[in-house]
Protein backbone atom coordinates (compact mmCIF):
# COMPACT_ATOMS: atom_id res chain seq x y z
CA UNK A 1 0.00 0.00 0.00
CA UNK A 2 1.30 3.05 -1.01
CA UNK A 3 0.96 6.54 1.45
CA UNK A 4 -1.44 8.95 0.59
CA UNK A 5 0.95 11.85 2.33
CA UNK A 6 3.41 11.53 0.01
CA UNK A 7 3.27 14.84 -2.82
CA UNK A 8 2.38 12.94 -6.73
CA UNK A 9 2.70 14.69 -9.37
CA UNK A 10 1.70 14.17 -12.92
CA UNK A 11 4.72 14.51 -15.03
CA UNK A 12 3.49 18.15 -16.76
CA UNK A 13 3.75 19.22 -12.84
CA UNK A 14 7.29 17.93 -11.56
CA UNK A 15 9.22 20.90 -10.39
CA UNK A 16 12.64 21.56 -12.22
CA UNK A 17 14.47 20.22 -8.95
CA UNK A 18 12.83 16.61 -8.56
CA UNK A 19 14.22 13.98 -10.58
CA UNK A 20 13.69 10.18 -10.65
CA UNK A 21 16.43 7.65 -10.06
CA UNK A 22 17.19 6.86 -13.30
CA UNK A 23 17.94 10.15 -14.51
CA UNK A 24 19.70 10.55 -11.33
CA UNK A 25 21.70 8.23 -12.55
CA UNK A 26 22.43 9.80 -15.78
CA UNK A 27 23.99 12.81 -14.41
CA UNK A 28 26.27 10.37 -12.34
CA UNK A 29 24.25 11.45 -8.99
CA UNK A 30 23.36 9.26 -6.13
CA UNK A 31 20.58 9.98 -3.27
CA UNK A 32 21.12 10.86 -0.05
CA UNK A 33 17.85 10.63 1.65
CA UNK A 34 14.49 8.84 0.81
CA UNK A 35 11.94 9.70 -1.72
CA UNK A 36 10.10 12.97 -1.30
CA UNK A 37 6.85 12.37 -4.05
CA UNK A 38 5.98 10.68 -6.98
CA UNK A 39 5.43 11.05 -10.73
CA UNK A 40 2.46 9.72 -11.76
CA UNK A 41 1.71 8.43 -15.27
CA UNK A 42 -2.39 7.71 -15.63
CA UNK A 43 -2.26 6.18 -18.99
CA UNK A 44 0.23 3.43 -17.77
CA UNK A 45 -1.25 3.69 -14.33
CA UNK A 46 2.47 3.40 -12.89
CA UNK A 47 4.27 5.90 -10.76
CA UNK A 48 8.19 6.37 -10.32
CA UNK A 49 9.87 7.99 -6.91
CA UNK A 50 10.81 11.54 -7.24
CA UNK A 51 14.15 12.36 -4.90
CA UNK A 52 15.18 16.08 -4.32
CA UNK A 53 18.66 16.99 -6.34
CA UNK A 54 19.71 18.59 -2.94
CA UNK A 55 19.76 15.60 -1.43
CA UNK A 56 22.30 13.89 -3.53
CA UNK A 57 26.28 13.15 -4.14
CA UNK A 58 28.06 12.25 -6.92
CA UNK A 59 28.62 8.97 -7.60
CA UNK A 60 32.32 7.74 -8.05
CA UNK A 61 33.27 6.65 -11.24
CA UNK A 62 34.06 3.06 -11.66
CA UNK A 63 35.99 1.15 -14.19
CA UNK A 64 34.46 -0.56 -16.34
CA UNK A 65 32.04 -1.01 -19.14
CA UNK A 66 28.13 0.76 -19.05
CA UNK A 67 25.95 1.33 -21.59
CA UNK A 68 24.22 4.10 -19.78
CA UNK A 69 25.13 7.77 -20.07
CA UNK A 70 26.50 8.94 -16.57
CA UNK A 71 27.23 12.54 -17.99
CA UNK A 72 24.54 14.40 -18.35
CA UNK A 73 23.89 18.11 -16.79
CA UNK A 74 21.16 18.99 -15.15
CA UNK A 75 20.43 21.46 -17.84
CA UNK A 76 20.25 18.52 -20.80
CA UNK A 77 17.80 16.81 -18.19
CA UNK A 78 15.12 19.15 -17.72
CA UNK A 79 15.66 19.62 -21.73
CA UNK A 80 14.60 15.93 -22.02
CA UNK A 81 11.82 15.95 -19.65
CA UNK A 82 10.45 18.84 -21.60
CA UNK A 83 10.53 16.92 -25.00
CA UNK A 84 9.00 14.07 -23.31
CA UNK A 85 6.48 16.11 -22.31
CA UNK A 86 5.93 17.45 -25.32
CA UNK A 87 5.59 13.91 -27.02
CA UNK A 88 3.36 12.56 -23.94
CA UNK A 89 0.91 15.28 -25.41
CA UNK A 90 1.61 14.75 -28.53
CA UNK A 91 0.32 11.15 -28.22
CA UNK A 92 -2.40 11.97 -25.73
CA UNK A 93 -4.06 14.16 -27.67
Amino acid sequence: MISQEMKRYLPEEVPDYLFTQNKLNRMGLATTSEHVAYVYYPEQKREYKLFDINNTRKCKQQTGFSLVVKDMTVEQVLKERRRELKLRKNQLG
